[in-house]
């Protein structure tokens, strides 16, 4: 039975077409806002789960954004957040590169301005 709900795959197919299509980031904290806010408006539309203000590690079928204690600032300024299954890498100059954490296969790239 499908709800109209979209898989995970599906919605993150979204995520990234909409971060492309957004003006390039000129540092990497809008990079990860970017991101935070493409990933939560696409969970909004797509997931079928409400927004758990506090979600913590347990999946609850939705995809969340890096919370702030998976995220640090390297020394040349870049972002580095963990997710379960992604690194994110927000750089100084506002590009981002997330990788499968598993693999470590770029999964998306984007340049920043």
């Amino acid at each position: 039975m499908n709800d109209g709900r979209l898989t995970h795959q599906e919605r993150l197919a979204i995520v990234y077409q909409r971060l492309t299509a957004l003006p390039p980031a000129t540092g990497p904290d809008e990079a990860l806002r970017q991101l935070a806010d493409t990933l939560d408006s696409v969970e909004d539309e797509h997931s079928g789960v409400p927004r758990n203000p506090n979600p913590g590690l347990k999946p609850d079928g939705r995809m969340y954004p890096p919370r702030a204690d998976f995220i640090h600032r390297e020394e040349d300024g870049t972002l580095v957040a963990l997710t379960r299954g992604n690194t994110i890498y927000a750089e100084p100059d506002g590009s981002l590169r997330i990788t499968d954490r598993h693999t470590g296969e770029t999964v998306y790239q984007r340049p920043g301005a």
